[in-house]
C-alpha cells in the first residue's frame, strides 16, 4: 500500500508530507463503503480500522461451501488465521500441526485463508487429502481485504487474535503445535 501511495503521490504536483495526509488522501479517494483508515503513530503505517490493531478484527469471507464466515462469529475464542497455498511446501508441512492443534484446543478456532487464485474444487481436494478439520476461506488475492494484505507477504503466515478480536501475535514461516501454543500465551 505504501508503494501505491508513493506512486500515486508522485503523479501529483502537491505530495502529502506525512502518513496522516497520505491516509486522508486515500480515504478521500475511496467510496464511502471503504473501511476507515487510521494511522498508528507507534507503528508508522496505515491500518484499516477493523484490522485487529486499531479495533477488533472484523471481516466476512466465504468458506469452500459458499457460506459466509465472520471474525465476529468466534468472539470469546482465540482466533488463529493461517495464510497458506496449496503449492507452498512449508504450508503443506504445517497443515497436520494445525489439524492437531485444532483438535486439542477448544478455546481456539483456526481459520485457513487460501492466499492463491485456485478453483474451490482444488481447495476441497486439498482439504480432504490433508484431513483439514477447520474452515478454509477464500478471498480475492488480487485485491485482498486490508486485514489480509500482511498475510501474503510470505507464506505461510500465522496471525493470532485474542478472544476480544485484537491482534496478539504473528509468526512468519511454518509453525508446529508447540509454536502455536506459545503464540496464544
Amino acid at each position: 500500500m505504501t508503494c501505491a501511495l508513493l506512486a500515486i503521490s508522485a503523479c501529483t504536483e502537491q505530495q502529502p508530507t506525512s502518513l496522516t495526509e497520505q491516509a486522508a488522501d486515500v480515504a478521500a479517494s475511496q467510496p464511502a463503503a471503504t473501511p476507515v483508515v487510521e494511522v498508528d503513530p507507534a507503528e508508522g503505517d496505515i491500518h484499516p480500522a477493523n484490522d485487529g490493531i486499531s479495533a477488533p478484527l472484523s471481516f466476512a469471507l466465504m468458506d469452500l461451501d459458499g457460506n459466509e464466515v465472520k471474525a465476529e462469529d468466534f468472539r470469546g475464542k482465540w482466533l488463529v488465521l493461517n495464510y497458506w497455498a496449496t503449492w507452498c511446501a512449508p504450508c503443506r508441512d504445517e497443515i497436520p500441526e494445525l489439524v492437531t492443534f485444532q483438535d486439542n484446543h477448544d478455546n481456539v478456532q483456526v481459520l485457513g485463508i487460501a492466499y492463491e487464485d485456485a478453483e474451490v474444487s482444488k481447495l476441497k481436494n486439498f482439504a480432504a487429502d490433508f484431513s483439514v478439520n477447520y474452515p478454509l476461506l477464500t478471498m480475492d488475492v488480487y485485491n485482498p481485504p486490508g486485514f489480509a494484505e500482511e498475510g501474503g507477504l510470505g507464506l505461510p503466515t500465522t496471525i493470532v487474535y485474542d478472544p476480544q478480536g485484537m491482534r496478539h501475535d504473528k509468526h512468519m514461516g511454518p509453525i508446529d503445535e508447540a509454536g502455536l501454543i506459545e503464540l496464544i500465551q
